[in-house]
């Protein structure tokens, strides 16, 4: 893979994770092609336009705020390429919310999601998200955050 290549995957991740922070979930369709390939962790695959994506972004985004998550995290650990104009990339994802008594970060969860990244005449952009385990994840921390507020 030509070291390009690998730069402007990382700066891309880098750039949709700042955008995660700050909860723009039109700035985050920005990094797709749609219609998009949305395939799901129960096996379903979707196929959804812009306006469906942002919905699915803002719900996301929703549960981050009440979830309290204060930074983002994104690792990419992983790139196969597909061929000139193609790659899958790994990211683990780790979420992090400000612990009350410490005053400190601390891990909320972690999970992966793989992209298949292609090329396009406005610059890389994500052609298929994979969801491997985040919504499992979600479900879990709004559940341990619920028992630890009772």
């Amino acid at each position: 893979m030509q070291q390009t290549r690998l730069e402007a995957i990382n700066s891309l991740f880098l750039d949709y994770r700042r955008h995660f922070e700050t909860g723009d979930a039109q700035q985050i369709a920005d990094y797709y092609r749609f219609p998009l390939h949305y395939y799901r962790e129960d096996g379903n695959k979707l196929t959804v336009d812009r306006g469906a994506f942002v919905q699915q972004v803002e719900k996301l985004l929703n549960a981050y705020r009440r979830l309290e998550v204060c930074q983002i995290l994104g690792t990419v650990t992983e790139i196969i390429e597909l061929n000139d104009y193609s790659s899958l990339a790994s990211v683990r994802w780790t979420l992090l919310h400000r612990c009350e008594e410490s005053d400190k970060a601390i891990e909320l969860y972690s999970s992966h999601t793989r992209y298949l990244l292609t090329d396009t005449e406005q610059g890389l952009r994500v052609d298929a998200l994979v969801i491997v385990d985040e919504s499992a994840k979600i479900r879990e921390a709004v559940r341990a955050r619920k028992r630890a507020q009772s």
